[in-house]
């Protein structure tokens, strides 16, 4: 993805999530000496998500009551992506067992990959897609104005390179940050890019805790 591409889609993102307007101000906490994230931006207050309607990975429906009743991570990228994607999703994986041995179940994050690129991006493919990473990993997909109206609400822009039907050969551009959702299902806070396992780990946890 080339460097100003990337600008673009970072300035979009923090546009849409209005941290131009004061990003220092999310990161409130009830003491100065509280442990605080390293870079991980928590919301003052969680952002409620509008009902959405996407299928994961065997096919079954995916609302937004299935994000309730456990902590997720949420990352927007497609099963093409040539190097963002599948690093992202290593150390999404990576962090995973580092949470797993820092704390209860109930405070590790569930994983959702959900596709900014539904042409190509079928159940079945993200399916075995997923496998190479972590199957626990849900994958998402649906129709384009499903997969708009959410990554607009969580900040997330993305970008598909003009084609003619049935011509699978085009780009796609995203934004790579990571969302927090809290089990109530609103948008907690969230990890910008570039990602390595360990601060995702230890923010997410410190945040959580």
């Amino acid at each position: 993805m080339p460097a100003t591409t990337r600008s673009k889609l970072l300035i979009i993102s923090l546009a849409l999530l209005g941290l131009a307007a004061g990003a220092t101000t999310w990161r409130i906490y009830e003491t100065r000496t509280s442990p605080v994230p390293e870079a991980l931006i928590v919301l003052p207050e969680p952002r409620v998500i509008a009902d959405f309607a996407l299928t994961d990975q065997s096919g079954e429906p995916f609302s937004l009551d299935d994000f309730r009743g456990h902590w997720s991570l949420l990352f927007f990228g497609f099963t093409s992506c040539p190097d963002v994607c599948p690093n992202t999703l290593y150390q999404l994986t990576q962090a995973k067992t580092l949470m797993q041995k820092q704390a209860n179940s109930g405070q590790v994050p569930r994983i959702y990959l959900v596709s900014v690129d539904p042409e190509r991006d079928t159940p079945d493919k993200l399916a075995e897609y997923l496998h190479y990473f972590d199957p626990a990993i849900t994958g998402l997909t649906g129709p384009d104005e499903q997969i708009k109206a959410l990554a607009v609400q969580l900040g997330i822009a993305y970008f598909i390179e003009p084609h003619d039907d049935g011509n699978l050969q085009y780009n796609v551009d995203h934004s790579a940050s990571l969302l927090l959702l809290d089990p109530a299902g609103q948008l907690f806070g969230v990890l910008p890019a570039p990602h390595e396992a360990n601060r995702i780990a230890n923010d997410v946890l410190t945040a959580i805790r």
